[in-house]
């Protein structure tokens, strides 16, 4: 982890989210550094993954602010107000943000190489070959060299989920955001995605990761955030909050989940 002097990579200030009249989000406050892997963990329904899609404004927050790199998500201020960007701008800070989510969301009519390369070539404007060339060292560096001309349903889960993580390399984001990664997959499946995060983690890439894995929370991580109820109950170290938390709530949580 770098040391406090640098600018945070994501900061969050008094951050609101309602869905009509339930508030989700009560007041989010953090800070993420450049190179930090922040862990997120919580009962469902706690506003994890809420946290997180407002992160790259896949959700309007209520109220507060978000930056990202030091630059507000979502919107401009002027005169100490807020205004919404338009469309093609948050499009353009969502380009450095890559997000891996528990579905992994490929075009089925496309194969590996394909899924990866398409962003590059429709949003970048990289020419085609430099994209699938990009694409094929991305699978490479995820573990499937071998499996570039294969489409999706010819993949296990943990081969689409590590294919879901390259294409999200492949826009060469600042930050990486994983909303629960592995929830959707077998068992025996889980570790190898896990270990291309490692992987991400040990090449300096700050990431937040909503997770229930807590052996990676404990080893990858460098902050252990535990929310519940719309507000962020405790954050620390992540071995220290695990084998001595310090309120009820996050004791009675991982009473039940280690």
């Amino acid at each position: 982890m770098t040391g406090t002097s640098a600018a945070p990579m994501v900061k969050a200030e008094a951050v609101h989210k309602s869905f009509g009249h339930v508030e989700v989000l009560k007041g989010i406050d953090l800070e993420v550094a450049p190179r930090e892997v922040m862990c997120i963990v919580g009962p469902s329904g706690s506003g994890k993954s809420t946290f997180l899609r407002c992160i790259n404004h896949l959700e309007q927050i209520t109220a507060g602010r978000l930056w990202v790199d030091g630059h507000l998500v979502g919107y401009r201020e002027k005169g100490g107000k807020l205004h919404e960007l338009r469309d093609r701008e948050v499009a353009a800070q969502r380009r450095d943000i890559g997000m891996v989510f528990q579905r992994f969301n490929l075009f089925p009519h496309m194969t590996a190489l394909e899924n990866v390369a398409e962003a590059p070539v429709q949003v970048k404007r990289v020419g085609k070959a430099d994209a699938r060339a990009r694409a094929a060292e991305l699978l490479d560096r995820v573990g499937l060299g071998d499996r570039v001309h294969t489409y999706p349903n010819q993949l296990s889960g943990g081969q689409q989920q590590r294919v879901a993580i390259a294409r999200a390399l492949a826009m060469e984001p600042k930050l990486m955001l994983f909303d629960e990664p592995t929830s959707a997959l077998d068992p025996e499946l889980v570790g190898e995605v896990l270990d291309v995060m490692r992987g991400l983690a040990a090449d300096g890439m700050t990431m937040i990761v909503v997770t229930h894995e807590m052996g990676f929370a404990r080893e990858v991580g460098d902050t252990l955030v535990f929310m519940d109820d719309g507000v962020v109950v405790e954050a620390g170290d992540p071995r220290q909050v695990l084998t001595d938390p310090q309120h009820e709530r996050t004791q009675a949580f991982l009473s039940k989940v280690l």
